[in-house]
């Protein structure tokens, strides 16, 4: 129980540091002003995990149909989840 509350500190902690960013992003007119915060950081979690498992679980499928090396697949794919929030890849 006592990892589990741990955790759950640690997944606060890393929310809080989103946040942070998204806010700051937003307020500096960086990213885009119509986000909602924590759909966003709930959204990002699904999407980052998922393309970790991605990476992890089909490294060899990946390097093989798309000629890209996990490394390179998963930069992409935080590049893709980057201009999802940047105002200028919102255009």
């Amino acid at each position: 129980m006592h990892e589990e509350k741990e955790t759950y500190q640690v997944g606060e902690e890393i929310n809080e540091k989103i946040k942070d960013f998204l806010v700051s992003g937003i307020k500096k007119g960086d990213l885009r002003d119509d986000i909602k915060i924590m759909p966003t950081i709930m959204q990002f979690w699904g999407m980052l995990s998922g393309l970790i498992q991605l990476a992890t679980n089909k490294e060899e499928y990946i390097e093989k149909t798309i000629h890209l090396s996990k490394i390179q697949f998963l930069e992409y794919g935080f590049d893709m989840l980057y201009r999802l929030i940047d105002k200028e890849g919102a255009k």
